[in-house]
């Protein structure tokens, strides 16, 4: 029995979805930290049970879309 919501192709590793929108990997975790992206809408944190370092999974037509729309509409 498969738990939680299941991971289709569009949740990218970091790497992978920085790759694709053409970014750097800090560029999507500073859009993180500053608000811009939303958890679970945007990116989900997968990290192992008692694991201390997040690994993420991020939406790859949500991120399209907002970084599409420009800084100055949120």
């Amino acid at each position: 029995m498969q738990r939680g919501r299941p991971f289709s192709s569009n949740w990218l590793s970091t790497s992978d979805a920085a790759n694709e929108l053409g970014v750097s990997r800090g560029h999507l975790l500073n859009l993180k930290a500053d608000g811009t992206f939303k958890r679970g809408k945007h990116f989900r944190d997968v990290r192992r049970t008692n694991s201390m370092r997040a690994t993420y999974k991020w939406n790859l037509p949500a991120l399209q879309k907002i970084l599409d729309k420009g800084p100055e509409v949120r």
